[in-house]
């Protein structure tokens, strides 16, 4: 009877759980859970940076930004990247692989040297 009472009020809704990653590269992710807001979706974003890096964002959208071309500042070196965010409405439904955080550090730390080389022999 409470949750007949509670939906016809409105004020019950379900949460949408979803992964989240901050920045992951190529399928290789780092995630945690999260839960979305009211009106929120999962979504997966993809984007290259320098047309050869593929990043990959995961986490809760606003339903406005899904499917949205959107340039992000990826690196305090204004690197940027557009990325589109593909959205999706059912529980951990932008699946991502996940990685232990110390090879994710690893693969960033590599990335990261083998790009500031790349950039430090293009500028002599």
């Amino acid at each position: 009877f409470v949750g007949i009472l509670l939906d016809s009020v409105g004020l019950e809704h379900e949460v949408l759980k979803c992964f989240r990653c901050d920045l992951g590269f190529w399928d290789a992710c780092y995630t945690t859970e999260t839960n979305c807001s009211n009106k929120e979706l999962c979504y997966t974003g993809r984007g290259k940076a320098a047309d050869a890096l593929d990043v990959k964002t995961l986490g809760c959208a606003k339903v406005e930004e899904c499917g949205v071309e959107t340039t992000v500042k990826l690196f305090p070196n204004k690197t940027f990247v557009v990325m589109t965010k593909h959205c999706c409405d059912t529980p951990f439904c932008n699946f991502a692989h996940k990685l232990p955080i110390n090879t994710l550090l690893y693969l960033t730390m590599a990335l990261l040297t083998t790009w500031h080389l790349s950039e430090s022999s293009m500028g002599s």
